[in-house]
């Protein structure tokens, strides 16, 4: 019998299993620099797998304090969330450690590696803060040289970040360790952050510079975490964008302190928004904080729309309270809160008091957060009848939920919208006009022969829809001088008008109309979103023969920027864009058949067959040069790439091979090289499977071969990662992407109708059904559209495959 107001210990003598998959705590292997395969032990608990490793309450709310002792072998080394502060040895000759308590945390915060003492070891310490923080990096002895620019973020984000929260980070120690095979990118336990070996490792010689900024970015979000997330943890599941949301937004703004010169700020479009906005403009799509989370809920919840979404509503906020408010609204949030948890209205709260009162949060987020998808607002001017120029103008603004789907009827509450603009002299009008209903009508003194931009600067979460006269005014500026729109509004328009199209809300010539003036386009952003535009139509032309001509329009634009990058490698310290830039540009003319792009790719690929063990390959230029070899290449060729892939054992320059070799387009290398995904001891590690036969099945030549291969192997693959997992979902998208027909649809539709037992992934095929139906659509209205467009002499025909 429990007595009330009593305090109990309970006591429970347990024994629990090292697991064999990625979750909880479980058994590893690298290999030492003798090429041998040895094992570890590794921990990764986020969600729910704590409950797997020791009996506890595995809830983000319920954070208790954790003394870890490990018993180990004389040769191994433990560590853990805290120090070892002593250590004895037991009379068989192994080591008891004891590790320091914890500070009161979340369960999936608990962290535990177990490696060997000559294979495994730290970088020096380096001291940060007021509290002499020990911050280091570790991994396997063999790679610690190539851990130093990992080391060198983590320094100055900690030291950032103390200062940015006016708390400093609140461990003696912060370990960031480089493992392998890892069930995610990262992890932020308290005290031990691990990390896949994607995630820290960098040589510059085999790394890529998109890696590079990747593992800054990388580094920077679980630092954040160590305050949001940690420190102040979401009460529940259902709103995990309050730290992952979190997290990302800070991968931009803290990385402009700690490596500025990667020019972070300018890529937002595309390292934040665009990375959210399809799949949140599809019916299947939630709000950022859902009612309620059971345990099969919470593993889909990390997705675009927690990490992405999340950290584009606070950056709006952060615009819209400016950058003094919004922090100091944070520090009052985690100084109030620490080692707490919170919801929302916790986060609204504090941010209405350092802002005054002056806003109320609450009300203008609500509909962010609460509801899923955003709206496309559309702007249609009354142009001037006066002699006077401007006099007598006006716009008329209205919103509504945005679907890809042109048949989806959507219904939403109007957002609360943060609506700006400006006009061909740059002006802007200051003052942000809250726009709340589902019309509105402002004076402008825009003269009618200039165009007016909404949404600069990404302020506002939506899609615009400008009336023709104003579009065309745009076209010509575009067309004249395209550097007097900067150039994130560039690629807004490029982006937008795309989008629109296959919304039915905008002619898709005038999207190809729009992309002309990229003859004359050098920046990233711009680019980058034409590219994946690009890319996507030729997702939805399917098999038509109008594709050939899609894709010679496409090369025609892009050749120019070809031209003028070339193949020397970028200098990263002073051209951090154009680095980026060069490998898109060039893996896409090579994909096109450019032969000059061809030939250079082979020729870098012909240097490193004089030395295998010695690549010349620049970083940057490595994975055009494996997809256009495997695809392009002869069967010794694409044997060489895939036995360099089973020798390597650097995790970048294996992921690298592993994609050059899904561009293969022979029929029979494709079906062996996704039977090799099925071999239980596949050199292709489990992180790989499912984005690499996702890769093969979006290739236009490999789809069928795929779809054929999946509906021969589906038990197998079934039986390989489960109905509740992810992977079948993401292999189900990739695969019904490119179907465009009414065949395909059907085919599809009769295979789904076999699976009695869809589990989850019941959800997947619905949608996949759903977007064959509008890629049906979207050919039936747009081929005709774009044949004349590209062959003005020629009738159209819609053949269906």
């Amino acid at each position: 019998m429990f007595i009330a107001r009593t305090t109990y210990t309970l006591r429970i003598f347990y024994a629990g299993d090292i697991n064999r998959e990625l979750y909880g705590f479980y058994m590893n292997h690298y290999i030492d620099s003798s090429g041998n395969k040895n094992m570890f032990m590794t921990s990764g608990m986020e969600p729910t797998s704590a409950r797997s490793v020791l009996p506890c309450i595995d809830e983000p709310a319920r954070k208790a304090i954790f003394k870890m002792s490990v018993v180990h072998d004389s040769l191994y080394t433990p560590w853990s969330n805290g120090e070892i502060e002593r250590r004895e040895t037991l009379s068989d000759g192994r080591i008891i450690s004891y590790f320091t308590p914890t500070l009161q945390m979340s369960t999936f915060l608990l962290a535990l590696i177990v490696a060997p003492t000559a294979d495994f070891a730290c970088l020096p310490d380096r001291v940060v803060g007021s509290k002499n923080t020990k911050s280091r990096v570790c991994g396997r002895t063999n790679i610690l040289s190539q851990l130093t620019y990992a080391d060198e973020v983590a320094y100055k984000t900690l030291e950032f970040f103390n200062t940015y929260f006016n708390i400093d980070y609140p461990l003696p120690k912060i370990e960031h360790f480089d493992v392998i095979n890892f069930p995610g990118e990262a992890m932020e336990n308290y005290g031990l952050l691990i990390y896949d070996d994607l995630g820290i490792f960098f040589d510059e010689k085999i790394v890529s510079s998109s890696i590079k900024q990747y593992i800054t970015t990388l580094v920077v979000h679980e630092i954040a975490h160590q305050w949001l997330g940690n420190l102040v943890t979401p009460a529940w599941w259902n709103e995990l964008w309050l730290k992952e949301g979190f997290a990302t937004y800070m991968e931009t703004m803290a990385s402009s302190y700690v490596q500025p010169s990667l020019m972070l700020e300018e890529q937002v479009p595309v390292e934040m928004i665009f990375k959210f906005m399809e799949a949140d403009s599809l019916p299947t799509s939630r709000p950022l904080s859902i009612e309620s989370a059971n345990l099969t809920d919470i593993i889909p919840l990390y997705d675009s729309i927690s990490y992405y979404k999340g950290a584009a509503v606070i950056r709006m906020m952060s615009m819209i309270l400016g950058a003094r408010i919004f922090q100091e609204g944070l520090q009052l949030y985690v100084t109030a809160l620490n080692f707490s948890s919170a919801t929302e209205k916790d986060l609204w709260r504090y941010l209405n008091e350092a802002a005054n009162n002056t806003i109320n949060i609450e009300q203008v987020m609500h509909g962010w957060t609460r509801q899923a998808g955003y709206p496309v607002v559309e702007i249609n001017r009354i142009y001037s009848t006066s002699d006077q120029e401007g006099v007598g103008s006006y716009i008329m603004i209205s919103q509504k939920p945005f679907s890809l789907l042109p048949a989806t009827n959507i219904e939403r509450n109007p957002w609360w919208i943060p609506f700006k603009y400006f006009d061909r002299t740059l002006n802007q009008v200051n003052e942000i006009l809250w726009f709340n209903n589902t019309s509105a009508t402002l004076s402008i003194t825009t003269s009618n022969s200039d165009w007016i931009l909404a949404n600069p600067d990404y302020l506002g979460i939506y899609r615009t829809k400008y009336d023709s006269q104003n579009f065309r005014l745009i076209l010509n500026q575009l067309q004249s001088n395209h550097t007097h729109i900067p150039t994130a509004s560039r690629a807004a328009l490029i982006d937008d008008i795309f989008a629109l199209s296959r919304a039915a809300l905008a002619n898709i010539t005038d999207a190809y109309e729009l992309i002309r003036y990229l003859k004359n386009e050098t920046a990233l952003v711009p680019w980058t979103i034409a590219l994946a535009a690009m890319n996507q139509q030729e997702l939805l032309l399917g098999e038509h023969d109008i594709l050939a001509d899609v894709q010679q329009y496409f090369l025609e634009l892009i050749l120019p920027i070809y031209d003028q990058i070339g193949w020397i490698p970028v200098n990263q310290s002073t051209e951090w864009l154009p680095a980026l830039l060069q490998p898109n540009i060039l893996s896409t003319v090579c994909r096109y058949g450019h032969q000059s792009c061809i030939d250079a790719a082979r020729s870098l690929y012909q240097n490193w067959t004089m030395n295998p063990t010695l690549n010349p390959i620049p970083a940057d230029l490595r994975l055009i040069v494996y997809c256009t070899v495997a695809r392009t290449g002869s069967r010794s060729e694409f044997s060489f790439l895939w036995t360099r892939l089973q020798n390597e054992s650097i995790m970048s320059e294996a992921s690298n091979l592993l994609e050059g070799l899904s561009c293969t387009q022979d029929p029979a290398r494709i079906l062996w090289f996704l039977n090799k995904h099925l071999e239980n001891e596949s050199i292709i590690r489990n992180q790989n499977l499912i984005s690499s036969i996702s890769k093969v099945a979006r290739s236009p030549q490999a789809n069928q071969i795929v779809w054929n291969w999946i509906r021969d192997n589906w038990p197998k693959l079934v039986s390989k990662w489960g109905k509740s997992g992810s992977g079948l979902k993401r292999i189900i998208d990739a695969v019904s992407s490119r179907f465009v027909t009414t065949r395909q649809r059907d085919e599809f539709k009769a295979f789904a109708d076999t699976i009695i037992d869809k589990g989850t992934i019941r959800r997947q095929f619905h949608l996949s059904i759903q977007r064959i139906n509008a890629n049906i659509e979207w050919n039936t209205i747009n081929i005709p559209a774009i044949i004349k467009f590209l062959r003005p002499s020629e009738k159209s025909s819609i053949v269906d495959l």
